[in-house]
Order: C-alpha cells, then structure tokens, then sequence
C-alpha cells in the first residue's frame, strides 16, 4: 500500500538565516534515503514545510514496506571446494557456516566468466516503513547543515534547538516506533499552531491535509515559498499605499519570512528629521537591526516611514505598530548623534590616529597601511594618468581609511567608506577624491559595481594589490576553501577593474611597482601574486562562457606582461578563428612543430617577438625549396599579423596566418629536420622556432590543437 507520508518536528525558534536551506537539506535528504530503501515510487515527491518552529516534509506516493528481495551470496569456486583427498575445504566449510546452512543446501552455479561457484540464496523480507524511516532520521539530523548544537532538560538529545513535537504520519496511520527520536516518540499526530492566534493542540488527520489544516485550524502558512510570496505581494501593496517603492532584499525577505507563520504588513513612520541623515545609514539600521523594509519615493530617495513584517494578523494594529516607531527612532536618534559628533572632527585629523589601529602583526599599523596604499596610489595615477591623478589618488588614499575611527563605522562597520565619503564633503574635500574614498572598496562583492572615476580606481587597485602582496609576503596564502582576509575576492576585483575599465597595465607591473612600496621582509615572490590573479582572471572568463583551451591559449603565453583588456578582446577572436577549418589546421601545425623542437631538446619559445629573437635562418643553408617558400611566406604574413596586432584587429591577425598552413604542410612533406648536418638541422630548427613565434603572437596555437 503506498500514501503520503508526513514527518513534522516541532522545535523552539530556529535560526531564520539558515532556515530555507536547513528545510531544503532535511526534506532532500529524507526523501533520497526513502529511495535508496526502495520505499518510493515514480509517482513521489517532496514538499517542504518550514516556519519558525517547525521542519516537516511531505512525501507523495509511499510504500508502508520494503518489498521482499532474493538475496544471492557467492561461495569459492567448486576446483577449489575440495581437496585433494575429496574433503570439504576451509573455504567451502567456513562459507556454509556464514550461510548458517550444511554444504548439501549450495547450489552450483556459473559465474559471468564461466567459472562454476557453489551459490547460496536467502529470501530477505522487506522491512517495515516506520523501523526504516526512524533510524533514517536518526542518522539525518546530526548530517544537516547546523552551526552549532544545543542541549536541554535532562536528556542527551542534541539539535539546533530543542525539540518538543515528533510524529510520522503514513496517510491517517501514525507511525509509532518503540525507539525515540531527540528524546521525543511518534505517539500521535498531534501539534501546535501560532504561538499567541492558537493554543490547544492541532490533530493533522491526514498527511495530505496538513498545511490545509494548520492554516485553518492553527493560524500558521506552513509552506516558506508561500509565506515569502504573500509577505512580497502585501509589501508591494503597502509601499503603493505610500506612494512608494521597495527593493526586492532576497536576504531579508528570506529571514522575516522565517520570522513569522501568519504574515501581516504594517505601515510605520518616523520623524522627517532624521532624513539629514546619510539615507545609507537609516537603511541600514532599519534592515540589520529591526528587519524592516525601507520605503522609497521613485527618485530613489528614503521616504520618512517603513514596512513592518508582524507574525500577528490583528484589526487594531496600532500597538504594533508604534512599539516598531519607538524602537526606531531609538536607533534612528543614535545614528543622528553619531553623525553629529563625527563631524566636529575632519577625516584628515584623524588619520595620524590610524597608529594606533594594529592592521596585522607583521604589517604594522592601519596608518603604514595608508602609507603604502598612497605610494602605490600614486605610481598607478602617473602610469593611467598624469601629475595632477598622482597627486589627486595620492591624497584620496591617505583619507581612505580615516573613517575607521568614526563613531558610526564603529557601530556598522558596513558603512566603512560611504560615511568616508560624507564626511570628505563636510570638510569640503573634492567630489573626486571624496568619492574615491567610497568607492576604493568596489567591488565588495561578486556582481558589484565598480569605481566610478579614474581616482577611485588608482585607489581601489592600490588598496586590493597592497593586501595582496602583503599577505602573500607573510605567507597568509588561501588554501582550499580557507580564505580568511578574501583575497580571492580582492583579486576579482583588480581583474574585473582591469578589464572592464580598459586600463593599460599588466598584472606583473602592478604587482612590482606595489612590492616597491612594500617592506623589504614582505615582498615575496611577485611570480606567486601574479599566478593567483591569473586563476582569478580564468574564472573571469569562464563565468563568461568561454572554452578552457582558448583562455589557456591566450592567458598561458601572455597573462604576465600584457594588459588584460586587450587580452579580453584577443578571446572573443580566437574563439572564433579556431571554430575554422583553417584555425584547427594552424594549430594542430603548431603543436607538431612543438613536438618536433621537444624531441631535439630545443626551448620552446612562448611570447617572445621575432624581432628581439637573435638567430635567423641562413638562407644559404636551404636545400629544399618549401624552406624557402616558407621562410618568404613567413616573414610577410608574419609581418601582416603583427601589424593588425598592433591596431589591435586581432581577428584578422589570427585570420592571416591561415596563408601559412600549405607552406607548413610543404615542408613536413619534403624536410627532414634532425639530419646529420649540425649546421643544417641547427638551421631548420631556427626557423621552425620563428614558425611557431609568428604565430604564437595572439595566442598559443598548439593548445587549441585536436
């Protein structure tokens, strides 16, 4: 017989920030175990539940039991049963034994390989639901995604938080197990609805009747999607009423929505006063702190009221409501005395202060910290730009981290930065540099935006490399998924930068001129940084769909000392070029020429440019014509590719080459490279390295080869 099958545990308030995904990991999991047990049909699937106080699943389509199963052992093979005598061997004996049987009872069978085996069959019947399910359970909760553990009462039960409600339910059958789970056994299929709408207990008659009968019966929406959809639709409703608007937070709509089993939305307001203050920092202290939704006017401007999330529908919400209002403007008033008393000091004040901020051990201060990213700062201005954004980042940089001391980075650290930025204003710093000072953490995070102005950058990138270099010199390397000061991070941001602001610097000359301003115990090995970032610039590519190989081919041979935005536009073209018949001709070429150089033990030569290469070929040496011809074909075509690589066209820098592949071909027909002439195979090899060298100057070619 199969149903729908219910699990419920009822607990204390679970952690609403790991909610969704705790519910997503048991329902998951329960419902895989039940596969592996073969209590599951075609027809099965999972539904979710999770509130505040409650995990359950629902599993359509259940087995009440395990179907009964042929159970084949495989003894020793009958050449090795007996002696030589005819007696059983130990192998035969001890194999009966297991089988609590008599050698008699073996049959003889086959084997896939023809081998003829003495064979022992048992019928196992299948085992209950209920005796399945409990030990899965069992073993479940202490595999799901839980930070930490409690305990409580008198008992050893350990779960995220204590329990007090466990039942399976099998259709309208009750599952009642003899062994307990958290201390708790499946007696009745009784529970507790809202905590303050409902009181008595709430008998779920059927499996499938469960959410239906906690919403009617116990005030509670079990479903999380269908509370998060109704939570939406009523804040939309009441920002409209406001004349407002509200920004789609995934992050706090998924934690209110774990904060409450019967949503209401309700309207607050507080004093228009507070709006002198940086709008950035009443959103903040309206989402961290008291999970409300900030209302917006269409300007994108913060309108002085807010949308409160209750866990109580009620007719007379204006205790609510004004309890919200009070706790606010506590917050609020906080936030107006911190701004006040920031501003009777300047950033620049402030910044001999940082001396007393230990950054890390063995990097000293926050404000030698400044002093390096200033240095930087400034060699990346005068490299992008001139004199005037040398000094420009140089002077934004030494402010950049002042607003550290400040009373309300203190209090949200978020804001480091933003409250920078009002601040330089206040004292009547530049909107260049004091934007700047905001903007130099850009990106925070996958997908942010970047710095708006040519000294942001300067700063951002000097701020992301002096980490960096800085903790790859005290040896803080991240290693598998240990990243305690983010550099992974902060190397997609300098990847990111580079790229999609077009700069023109390559990831060696940053990462040198950055060691320059760094002590000399801390430099390190530039070549570690360099790698590092180029593993961030591969994933950059790949997140944007590219081939692996085409992104080797180009990052390979030129990822140090080129500039990565020109390398993003050389990708796109190889993309392409080695979709040709021609490109996959070209390079499979390459790769033989490759292989050729490695079995003379030759350096193969990657992003070298032929007119720095000291030795030539001696035309004098030729004796067959197709090394002629290649060398003339070579030395014009390879000409015509460098000159579209240098107005950056690197399409038909690639496309060119394609000129080259019947001279090539001509010549692994009718040359023989390792004669015995040393003067003539040296000769040959020369110019198989300027082959390879003309046409390697966009990407590496063998790479790309089948």
């Amino acid at each position: 017989m199969q149903d729908t099958l219910l699990i419920e545990i009822l607990t204390e308030e679970l952690p609403p920030k790991s909610l969704k995904n705790l519910s997503y990991v048991f329902s998951q999991s329960v419902f895989s175990a039940l596969e592996q047990e073969n209590l599951l049909t075609i027809e099965s699937k999972a539904t979710a539940y999770a509130t505040p106080r409650r995990l359950a699943v629902s599993i359509t389509a259940v087995l009440d039991a395990q179907s009964g199963r042929k159970i084949e052992r495989k003894g020793p093979s009958v050449t090795s049963a007996f002696d030589v005598f005819g007696k059983p061997t130990p192998a035969l004996l001890g194999f009966a034994h297991s089988c609590k049987t008599n050698i008699n009872s073996l049959e003889k069978r086959l084997n896939n390989k023809g081998v003829l085996h003495y064979i022992y069959e048992i019928e196992e019947s299948g085992k209950k639901l209920g005796s399945v399910l409990i030990v899965i359970l069992q073993h479940l909760l202490h595999k799901l995604p839980v930070a930490k553990v409690m305990r409580w009462g008198t008992g050893t039960a350990q779960f995220v938080r204590p329990a007090h409600v466990f039942f399976m339910l099998h259709g309208d059958r009750v599952l009642n197990e003899s062994e307990a789970l958290l201390g708790l056994y499946s007696n009745s299929a009784e529970t507790f609805g809202h905590r303050f709408l409902s009181k008595d207990r709430i008998v779920i008659p059927h499996a499938d009747e469960y959410a239906k009968t906690l919403y009617e019966k116990g005030h509670v929406i079990a479903s999380f999607e269908e509370r998060k959809k109704l939570i939406w639709s009523k804040l939309l409703k009441s920002s409209e009423s406001e004349n407002g608007k509200i920004f789609q937070d995934e992050a706090l709509l998924d934690e209110v929505t774990a904060l409450v089993e019967y949503p209401e939305v309700y309207v607050g307001k507080f004093n228009q006063k507070f709006l002198d203050i940086p709008q950035e920092c009443l959103i903040l202290t309206m989402k961290q702190h008291q999970k409300y939704f900030p209302i917006m006017n269409l300007d994108g401007r913060l309108l002085p009221c807010f949308l409160i999330v209750s866990n109580i529908r009620t007719d007379s919400p204006t205790n609510i409501i004004l309890g919200n209002e009070r706790v606010l403007w506590a917050r609020l008033a906080d936030a107006q005395f911190f701004f006040d008393q920031d501003r009777k000091r300047t950033l620049a004040s402030r910044v001999e202060d940082l001396n007393k901020v230990v950054y890390h051990g063995k990097l000293g201060t926050q404000r030698e910290r400044v002093d390096r990213i200033c240095a930087i700062a400034r060699v990346i201005g005068a490299r992008l730009g001139d004199d005037i954004l040398s000094s420009q980042a140089g002077e934004a940089a030494t402010l950049s981290k002042a607003d550290l001391l400040t009373d309300m980075v203190r209090e949200f650290p978020e804001l480091q930065g933003i409250m920078g930025c009002y601040y330089a204003k206040h004292d009547g710093v530049s909107d260049n540099i004091a934007l700047a000072i905001e903007d130099h953490y850009k990106p925070r995070f996958s997908g942010d935006v970047l710095p708006r102005n040519a000294v942001a950058i300067c700063v951002a990138l000097a701020d992301k490399l002096e980490m960096l270099v800085g903790m790859f010199g005290v040896e803080q390397i991240p290693t598998g998924d240990k990243d305690p000061f983010a550099l992974r991070r902060h190397a997609l941001g300098i990847i990111r930068i580079l790229i999609q602001k077009n700069l023109d610097i390559s990831l060696k000359d940053l990462v040198i001129l950055t060691q320059e301003s760094m002590p000399p115990n801390i430099k390190g090995d530039w070549m570690l940084v360099v790698d590092f970032l180029l593993d961030r610039a591969r994933s950059y590519f790949l997140d944007q769909g590219h081939d692996p190989r085409i992104i080797e081919s180009v990052l390979s041979p030129f990822g140090k000392s080129n500039s990565l935005d020109v390398l993003a536009d050389i990708i796109p073209a190889a993309t392409v070029f080695f979709r040709t018949d021609e490109g996959l001709a070209l390079a499979n070429a390459n790769k033989r020429i490759k292989n050729i150089l490695k079995k003379l033990n030759q350096e193969i030569i990657i992003g070298a440019s032929p007119k720095t290469f000291e030795k030539r070929p001696d035309e004098s040496l030729f004796e067959s014509n197709a090394e002629a011809l290649l060398w003339d074909c070579l030395q014009e075509v390879g000409n015509k590719s460098l000159n579209f690589k240098s107005e950056k066209n690197f399409s038909e820098a690639l496309k060119i080459l394609a000129l080259l592949a019947p001279f090539i071909q001509d010549f692994f027909e009718q040359v023989l490279v390792n004669v015995n002439d040393p003067k003539i195979r040296e000769n040959r090899i020369i110019l198989l390295q300027f082959v390879r060298i003309y046409m390697n100057q966009v990407a590496d070619l063998s790479l790309m080869a089948t």
